[in-house]
């Protein structure tokens, strides 16, 4: 009987499973054993009996003592959680459900930041009636939108943005053709021209050393005066001494990840007017769980059938 373990405690209350989340599975599958483990050493005491394995985290030592195991599944959509087999016998499988949360999470934060949201905050926190806060703000439909990282998930932000009007280019290395065809996509060695165009520009980028401050200083000078700059990938990309040099320049930064996590409460972007943080929660959503156990359930189906 195929034996199916889970380790998937976390910080974050929407991100940290319990057994009732693994109803699904079990109704879908009622002659796979379920374990769930709530520490490292009560799984890697029964690492030997896991045929899959659902995880947050999983350390290259412990392939070793995982001599079932076929298949890992884990809800994170990027690298650097979960260490590959490397001995390349054991499949690993990434997230892939993100894009309407992270969409839906973006398109918030431009109309935000497009709408002089922050002045108004502060507006609010005076306890004035200050109706000329928002006269310079412009329909987002009229407007033009770089999206920097066009993977699976910066597609779904950018169908969604589409919607509003909005004029939306995609960058990628390796650009091809966008697989709906709705999506302009460029090259990476057109980033540099493209920046004086955009009125708002998205970095959705992973975590890797050619990426580290792919935001520099010569290139946010680049923006068009008065634009706005979002960080929803990895915080290397955008150096916060980058940004606080330029933002002068930029109309503002809406910052999902940062240089450095957690951001300290020191950090002068925090007494920024220009900056909105949030803590790393763009895919924070109580569908989540429930999304991650659906895939789950796809790939058991095409391995078990």
């Amino acid at each position: 009987m195929m034996q199916l373990h889970t380790c998937l405690w976390n910080d974050v209350d929407a991100f940290s499973f319990c057994e009732n989340d693994f109803l699904a599975i079990k109704a879908h599958f009622p002659d796979l054993v379920i374990k769930i483990h709530p520490n490292v050493e009560a799984f890697l005491s029964q690492a030997q009996l896991a045929d899959f394995l659902l995880t947050w985290d999983f350390e290259e030592v412990w392939y070793d003592a995982c001599s079932s195991l076929k298949i890992i599944l884990t809800p994170a959509a990027g690298d650097g959680w979960v260490f590959p087999d490397p001995h390349n016998k054991i499949k690993l499988f990434h997230g892939t459900f993100h894009g309407q949360m992270l969409a839906e999470s973006l398109l918030s934060a431009m109309l935000f930041m497009n709408h002089n949201m922050p002045a108004m905050i502060r507006n609010h926190q005076a306890k004035k009636w200050d109706r000329n806060h928002q006269g310079s703000s412009r329909l987002l439909g009229n407007q033009h939108v770089l999206i920097v990282g066009l993977g699976k998930i910066g597609s779904s932000c950018a169908s969604l943005i589409q919607q509003t009007g909005a004029e939306v280019i995609g960058i990628r290395r390796n650009p091809g053709r966008d697989p709906d065809g709705n999506i302009d996509v460029r090259s990476l060695d057109e980033l540099d021209g493209l920046l004086p165009w955009a009125d708002h520009v998205v970095l959705l980028l992973p975590g890797a050393p050619d990426t580290d401050r792919l935001m520099n200083t010569d290139r946010l000078a680049l923006m068009k005066t008065g634009s706005y700059i979002y960080n929803f990938g990895r915080g290397n990309s955008l150096a916060t001494i980058d940004l606080l040099k330029s933002l002068p320049h930029l109309g503002g930064a809406f910052l999902d990840v940062t240089d450095e996590e957690p951001l300290h409460p020191d950090s002068p972007l925090w007494d920024s007017d220009k900056v909105m943080i949030t803590p790393h929660s763009s895919c924070i959503y109580d569908e989540y769980k429930s999304l991650f156990i659906n895939e789950v359930i796809d790939h058991l189906k095409q391995y078990l059938s």
